[in-house]
């Protein structure tokens, strides 16, 4: 700092800035207010006393301002203000080319690794569990229609029969082709069509003595009424609500106690009949897809129907 100021002492003081204050008419003392600064320092400055500033860089600011209270061009006044040293930001020699440090490449985890976190095994995971989510429901879909082809069964029919002491078996195999109920809400005593083939094989009589009371013994079961509702597929003269699909649609039959009779999918050929607890209300959907008969009389759902689908009441 020594050898800073000396230099700086070989220049002549900055004349200009007090040429330029005395010009205004603006007393030192004033000008230090205005700055506020020390009037000390203002002094120091005019006289070029540099050593009792604390730097060069500082002196050349307070000239600026000094000159920008003025009014006055800077330039003139900073060219009398030494520069002074410029700081170095170190050797340029070794602070550019010097070397980074190389980071030290970790060792590739294996795949067993990988799978071992627990972020990994989260989101493998949540992907399982997506997987299942967006399965599930297409399987549902598709369950109906997996398990709504034909089932085949086959009734065996022993029949014993006697007369004058002999015996006849007579076996009926006949394949049985039913229709599913796609909705277990309501269960419904249905007869299903039965279309029966068969081959009728009579073997020898049994050489055993039959009693003379004839026995029937049959192993076939026979379909019951379901105890909900008193439907049943039988001519609808006797019935007072007569319904036939004659086409796929949906229907639901609510008797007189508030009590569900059906709610279930009508395929084509499905025939249901009502006739113990009325009045019965009606919701038919595609009611173009039903033919409905009331006390034996055609009944008419078009002017019932809305969006194609009819609600009507039966007394």
């Amino acid at each position: 700092m020594s050898d800073q100021m000396s230099q700086d002492m070989s220049y002549p003081p900055p004349d200009r800035l007090r040429y330029a204050r005395e010009a205004a008419g603006l007393h030192i003392a004033a000008l230090a207010a205005a700055l506020k600064v020390p009037v000390r320092k203002l002094e120091a400055l005019e006289a070029g006393r540099y050593e009792e500033l604390p730097d060069l860089t500082f002196a050349r600011a307070l000239a600026s301002s000094v000159c920008r209270h003025l009014k006055v061009d800077a330039g003139p006044v900073l060219e009398q203000i030494p520069l002074g040293r410029q700081p170095a930001l170190g050797d340029t020699d070794t602070a550019i080319n010097a070397p980074f440090k190389q980071v030290e490449e970790r060792a590739a985890l294996p795949a067993v690794g990988w799978l071992r976190r627990p972020a990994v095994f989260v989101s493998l995971a949540l992907l399982v569990g997506a997987a299942v989510l967006w399965w599930m429901p297409n399987l549902q879909l598709n369950l109906p229609e997996s398990t709504g082809g034909h089932v085949t069964e086959t009734v065996g029919t022993n029949r014993a029969v006697s007369s004058g002491g002999s015996a006849v078996t007579e076996q009926v195999e006949a394949p049985v082709t039913t229709t599913p109920l796609e909705n277990p809400v309501a269960p419904a005593a249905e007869n299903v069509a039965t279309s029966v083939s068969g081959t009728v094989t009579e073997p020898s009589v049994a050489a055993a003595p039959v009693p003379a009371t004839p026995e029937l013994a049959d192993s076939a079961p026979t379909p019951s009424a379901s105890s909900m509702g008193e439907v049943a597929q039988a001519s609808p003269s006797g019935s007072l609500l007569h319904i036939q699909a004659t086409g796929d649609s949906w229907i639901e039959v609510v008797d007189g106690q508030g009590k569900t009779q059906v709610q279930r999918m009508l395929r084509r050929g499905d025939v249901l009949d009502f006739s113990s607890t009325p009045p019965y209300s009606v919701v038919v959907g595609r009611a173009d897809g039903v033919s409905v008969t009331v006390r034996g009389q055609a009944f008419d759902t078009a002017p019932y129907a809305r969006n194609s689908v009819a609600r009507f009441q039966v007394k």
